[in-house]
């Protein structure tokens, strides 16, 4: 799998939460663009933000409210809280909008770097994001709240258009099916990678689109309510290998408990 998140100025690329040579273990690896999909406006998708690494987009995130926004655990790795920033409330991710320092991360306290499971992180602001037609919360499900197979979602963010291509200066959006567990790891076991209950799947047999590289820790919205997180695939958009997402509904206590939402 791939999930290629961006460091900013001269530092390395990274492939999940280090430089790892994973030939020797079934490590799944970062996703992170949107695949096959269309350019929007933040209107559209208010929820939507950019997470920076000292200025530069390395992941995307949702907000939950003015100070708190939720995000993927893998896009940490050891820098520097204070060189964190969120931008939201612009459609490109270089300028406008709002940017707001991260002042703490939480990190969920069962995440795996190495499955990639509960692959959720929550970032405290600095300072609280002001709301309006561009910058908004978005609602989350019940726990443990169920989708059935095919159910449309959708993912945005800034990742690249093409797999192992250029993030994307204007933000993208593509619907996806639901797919169940039991499905998505059938596909996943012919590359003996695992498929948790903390993780969903969506995404067209037929591939062709998808989130990837960049894309990381950004929304998945079924009805208006955020059901899952970027996480990581089996390269971007590939045929009968659909994306994988950390479950909000699955997780949903862990964001009550930090957030009381």
């Amino acid at each position: 799998m791939k999930f290629l998140t961006i460091l900013p100025f001269m530092f390395v690329t990274i492939l999940g939460d280090s430089i790892i040579d994973v030939s020797y273990a079934n490590v799944p690896l970062l996703d992170g663009r949107i695949v096959g999909g269309s350019p929007v406006t933040i209107e559209d998708y208010p929820y939507q933000v950019s997470l920076q690494l000292l200025g530069s987009h390395r992941c995307g995130g949702a907000i939950l409210n003015d100070r708190y926004v939720i995000t993927a655990a893998h896009c940490f790795t050891g820098w520097p809280t204070s060189w964190h920033t969120i931008r939201a409330g612009s459609s490109v991710h270089n300028s406008g909008g709002q940017v707001i320092q991260v002042n703490e991360i939480y990190i969920h306290p069962n995440y795996n770097g190495t499955l990639l499971d509960f692959d959720m992180a929550i970032l405290y602001l600095v300072s609280p994001l002001t709301f309006g037609p561009a910058v908004a919360p978005i609602p989350l499900p019940l726990e443990n709240q169920f989708y059935l197979d095919d159910t449309p979602a959708v993912v945005s963010g800034w990742g690249a258009m093409v797999e192992d291509g250029a993030a994307s200066l204007q933000l993208q959006a593509v619907w996806v099916p639901m797919v169940n567990n039991g499905r998505c790891e059938a596909l996943y076991a012919v590359e003996n990678y695992t498929i948790t209950d903390s993780m969903l799947c969506a995404g067209y047999m037929s591939g062709g689109r998808d989130a990837c590289q960049g894309d990381s820790g950004g929304p998945l919205v079924i009805d208006g309510l955020l059901i899952g997180i970027v996480s990581w695939g089996e390269g971007c958009a590939r045929a009968n290998f659909p994306g994988v997402y950390a479950s909000v509904p699955y997780a949903r206590s862990f964001i009550t408990d930090i957030t009381g939402i």
